[in-house]
């Protein structure tokens, strides 16, 4: 078991206990009890009353959900993670179960009656927690279905209220003034000539409320979609304005530089909101209005440096597993590695969808490749004026047998040429959007765009080179029909896949194979590291044996 100073060394680590110095951090641990579980043991059950919080000190917890008679795995949780918050500062029960997943999983537990104690004597611990309840709270009223399935979320928020108080400024004197129209008009009768004045106002007053009030909620609901998240494999932020624009940026967590905070005299003397700021290898991701900006960066910054701890170990674990091995000695079992998000399995679409997409194709894969096209409202767009000119032609040549007795067989060839003529317009339009081609392969991403009977530029990276990616989809069209663009920052290169369908879905595309490309890349260099380790190694007892037998042979010959 893990005496004082162990336990006080293990909190500090924890953005939970930012800020607290070491003499109330060993008070804490004095009051958390220690509690060791079996592979399989339940530590707490769905549905039970809550009154304990749980650190995990050593081992793995798995937790679970009941949903429609079924359980639904939820996260796995590792050590320095947390769970049971809902316990802590009031009764309530328990939305999963919690089951050891690795024998002699070791948890520090806090109790809901400690936790109020230890709040009135060190109240800077409120804000940590605050910002953890709220996270956790908001994290179980969402759904982001393109979370990896073990993908865990440990920080969301949305921006600080004061930015929907600000928006709410004008809407407020919007509607204070429809009342104003509406009162007035209530109040004061028909004009002398008979006018009604009286209910043109009370009408006008009216509308200008209902619009005042469209107008807040508009505004609600635009403040409420905009989300900053850490998970337990990057920084994202997610950006939309209804009908207007969708954006997510996102970086990995072994992207990251620094994190560090900025904040105006208004949010850091009297309202705690500021701008945490996430910046990477090609720019940053700025978190703005962030409720509390110091436990905010702190949170981000623990599991940035616990990624790359795990890292570091797992690369630690395998090198001595390799020297182990060239020495005879049998191997240990290497630590779990981090979690990798699974590939979306493929689903195969009806007849009339795969005629429709062999006809427009948005997305092909064959083999390792795959290859996007931009979408088929960015064709029908673009060649609006041949569809409206065909239409026209089609329609003369139907029309004119019976506006004419005999038809003009001159005007009936001239619409027939006028309409071979925009069909070949149309089609070389059409083979114009095919060609230009958007792939990804297992270890490049490439940018083709190809005219017709001409030239052909192709652009091309390194897939492991890729620092940032990022969506966005603008206009009340792209959003009604998924496609927009997805910007993708290698080294000094941007590349940019113009208006491809479900921009979301191909920004995960390319992370996921970025994932596999750098996990292997980095096994090759593991397994590199270690053959050169070995080989020093052998070169060194070789060296030591030769050096031994030479000092032997001298004792001998001075014998």
């Amino acid at each position: 078991m893990p005496d004082t100073s162990a336990r006080v060394a293990f909190l500090k680590q924890s953005h939970l206990f930012r800020g607290v110095n070491d003499k109330d951090l060993a008070a804490v641990a004095e009051i958390m009890q220690e509690n060791v579980y079996a592979q399989g043991e339940t530590i707490f059950t769905e549905g039970t009353p809550a009154d304990s919080f749980y650190m995990i000190y050593r081992g793995r917890v798995r937790l679970s959900r009941r949903q429609k008679d079924k359980s639904i795995h939820v996260a796995t949780l590792y050590p320095g993670d947390y769970f049971g918050e809902r316990g802590l500062l009031k009764a309530g029960i328990r939305n999963a179960t919690a089951i050891s997943d690795e024998s002699g999983t070791l948890l520090l537990v806090l109790y809901r009656s400690e936790f109020k104690k230890l709040l009135s004597r060190m109240p800077t611990l409120w804000d940590n927690f605050d910002l953890m309840m709220d996270s956790r709270q908001l994290a179980s009223e969402l759904n982001f279905p393109w979370l990896s399935e073990n993908e865990v979320i440990y920080f969301l928020a949305r921006k600080h209220p004061v930015v929907l108080w600000r928006l709410l400024v004008w809407p407020v004197l919007g509607l204070l003034f429809a009342l104003g129209i509406l009162g007035f008009g209530l109040l004061i009768g028909p004009l002398p000539s008979g006018l009604p004045i009286h209910l043109i106002l009370a009408g006008a007053g009216g509308f200008l409320l209902v619009m005042a009030f469209a107008w807040a909620g508009w505004l609600y609901l635009d403040w409420s979609n905009d989300f900053y998240i850490v998970t337990n494999q990057r920084v994202i932020y997610l950006e939309k304005v209804i009908g207007l624009y969708d954006n997510r940026q996102e970086a990995p967590m072994s992207t990251i530089l620094s994190v560090n905070t900025e904040a105006d005299y208004w949010g850091r003397r009297f309202l705690d909101y500021g701008t945490v700021i996430v910046r990477t290898f090609v720019g940053q991701i700025r978190m703005t209005y962030v409720r509390h900006p110091l436990q905010a960066a702190a949170m981000i910054e623990e599991y940035w440096n616990r990624t790359k701890q795990v890292s570091r170990k797992i690369d630690e674990e395998i090198i001595k597993n390799s020297i182990r091995a060239k020495l005879g000695v049998p191997r240990r079992d290497l630590p779990p590695p981090p979690p990798m998000p699974k590939p979306i399995p493929a689903v195969k679409p009806a007849p009339v969808k795969s005629w429709w997409d062999k006809l427009f194709p948005l997305r092909q894969e064959d083999g390792g490749t795959v290859t996007y096209h931009k979408h088929w409202v960015v064709l029908f767009l673009h060649t609006i004026p041949e569809i409206l000119l065909l239409l026209a032609a089609l329609s003369g040549l139907i029309v004119t047998p019976f506006l004419f007795s005999p038809a003009p067989l001159w005007l009936i060839f001239i619409l027939f040429t006028v309409l071979i003529a925009l069909a070949l317009r149309w089609f070389y339009k059409y083979e114009d959007w095919k060609n230009d081609l958007y792939q990804v392969t297992p270890d490049q991403i490439i940018d083709i765009y190809r005219k017709p009977f001409g030239t052909e530029d192709r652009k091309a990276a390194p897939l492991d080179g890729i620092l940032s990616t990022e969506y966005r989809r603008n206009g009340l069209i792209e959003i009604l029909f998924n496609y927009g663009t997805v910007y993708i920052s290698v080294g000094g290169t941007n590349f940019d896949f113009e208006d491809v369908a479900d921009p979301p879905a191909v920004q995960q595309d390319i992370v996921r194979r970025l994932q596999v490309r750098l996990a292997k890349k980095k096994e090759a260099d593991t397994a590199a590291e270690r053959e050169r380790m070995a080989e020093w190694l052998a070169y060194y007892h070789k060296t030591i044996q030769e050096i031994e037998e030479e000092r032997r042979r001298a004792r001998e010959s001075a014998g």
